[in-house]
């Protein structure tokens, strides 16, 4: 096998841990969203800045009204509709309606106020972790034009990493015989003797090459 060859298996090799780490990983989140309704939240302001700046993403999960506690960042709608509001929650008070409900004080970190609104949930999702920069990456993701190139390049890269190799790459080069000789259909090269020991080649041409002894008759 050529140096080339073993370098393009290598390349193979990478391209299909890599495509496997991201699918498990897509496979995973999948199933946690469906499943345990885990969702992906995107900061598109500074409010809860340092701790989640803007472009920054967080993990957050379902949680009963009755379970938040102050210092939580969690997630609720507004009463107005539109997008919801991901804050800290300064405080929780029992609005007494027996269903569970809780009336939520929030106010975002990089805020030097409190919300105006008091969000009464009997639900939320908690944030249990974030990164920075990552929401400008599910973003791009998201984009239509980015979704069709990522798209053909996963179609190219899995038609090349199955792409059958040359059978020379498969199988290398051809091996060497242990007296030399290259096996080619069992051939050896012309005048040499396989197997045979070292100075017979040309002891067998010398005896070739003598002429045929003469035979002199005596007459009668």
């Amino acid at each position: 096998m050529t140096r080339a060859s073993r370098g393009s298996g290598r390349v193979q090799q990478a391209c299909l841990n890599v495509a496997s780490v991201v699918g498990a990983l897509a496979i995973l989140w999948f199933l946690l969203s469906l499943l345990l309704g885990w969702s992906l939240v995107l900061f598109k302001t500074g409010s809860m800045a340092p701790t989640y700046p803007t472009g920054a993403a967080a993990v957050a999960v379902p949680v009963a009204a009755d379970e938040i506690e102050p210092g939580d960042v969690v997630t609720v709608p507004r009463a107005a509709g539109g997008l919801p509001v991901t804050h800290r929650v300064v405080s929780v008070a029992d609005p007494g309606t027996g269903d569970g409900a809780r009336e939520l004080v929030l106010k975002g970190d990089d805020n030097a106020t409190q919300d105006l609104e008091l969000y009464t949930v009997t639900e939320a999702d908690r944030v249990v972790v974030g990164a920075p920069y990552v929401g400008y990456a599910v973003t791009l993701l998201a984009q239509p034009k980015t979704l069709a190139i990522l798209t053909t390049v996963v179609a190219a890269l899995t038609v090349w990493v199955f792409w059958p190799r040359d059978e020379d790459d498969a199988d290398g080069e051809p091996e060497q015989a242990e007296d030399g000789a290259t096996q080619n259909g069992g051939l050896a090269p012309a005048g040499t003797t396989v197997g045979s020991a070292p100075g017979t080649t040309r002891a067998t041409l010398r005896e070739g090459l003598r002429p045929p002894p003469t035979t002199h008759e005596r007459p009668t």
